[in-house]
């Protein structure tokens, strides 16, 4: 299998654009909240720093045959994070073009049978999926940077490529503590003519694709714009501001019962 130039080169441009925004950035905004709850913006730009050099150890660890796992723990994870409080902007920009440039490296050294080659994070991935997983991971802290990128800036394929994944995994992020409930509710994504089923039936969850003209009733729906739909069911707008609930509103707890970590 040949090497995805294209996609990295999707993750490359996502990063610049990070980069880009951290041009102007200040002491004082560094050290201000994010809109990641509990996190400045300074630990934001840092977690990304070392999300990319622990994907890098797993791609490293493809390479020779073996089995990488993303972070040796939890604890090693936040130390890593937390490093980042009171770094200068400079720092901060220069450790994340850094770690960037050692993962494509890293890539681009991976010989092309090994992107069917597994790592290990919260589950296995693909060297491949991993490559999707550092895109998200960039897309979607830049809107968490709150320095102007909105979902809404998201390209038109990184959010086809979200919906996607959000309910092709919906079933494996299902929060111990959710409610066992009995109910259909329907999800559509208005620009980009898709929509799903999501069936709950105690503890068995199914989710199906259907056509976006479906008119089977469901007990609740949520509609909007595919950008709003991602930004919602990946926990960035928790409340359901950029998308329309009709019928059941139980449906705007679906981001709560299915987590992203």
């Amino acid at each position: 299998m040949q090497r995805p130039a294209t996609e990295i080169e999707l993750v490359g441009r996502a990063t610049r654009q990070v980069l880009r925004a951290l041009d102007d950035l200040t002491h004082e905004q560094a050290a201000e909240p994010s809109r990641l709850p509990g996190w400045t913006r300074a630990e934001v730009i840092t977690h990304l720093a070392r999300n990319a050099d622990a994907m890098r150890g797993i791609v490293e660890a493809a390479a020779r045959g073996e089995v990488g796992v993303m972070y040796p723990s939890v604890e090693a994870r936040a130390e890593g994070i937390a490093a980042g409080r009171g770094a200068s902007p400079a720092v901060l920009r220069a450790d994340l073009r850094a770690a960037h440039e050692r993962l494509v490296d890293a890539w681009i050294a991976l010989p092309d049978d090994g992107w069917d080659r597994v790592g290990r994070a919260a589950v296995s991935r693909t060297m491949r999926e991993f490559l999707w997983a550092r895109r998200r991971e960039v897309e979607v802290h830049h809107v968490d940077l709150d320095l102007g990128y909105e979902s809404s800036d998201w390209p038109v394929g990184f959010v086809a490529g979200a919906l996607t994944e959000i309910f092709t995994d919906l079933e494996r992020r299902a929060a111990p503590s959710r409610p066992l409930v009995d109910v259909d509710y329907r999800i559509a994504s208005t620009d980009h003519d898709r929509a799903w089923r999501v069936e709950l039936r105690g503890a068995e969850v199914r989710v199906v694709d259907v056509d976006y003209d479906d008119g089977t009733p469901a007990d609740g729906e949520a509609s909007g714009w595919g950008c709003d739909v991602a930004a919602w069911m990946y926990g960035r707008d928790p409340r359901g501001g950029g998308v329309l609930a009709t019928g059941d509103i139980g449906v705007l707890r679906l981001p709560r019962w299915f987590p992203f970590a």
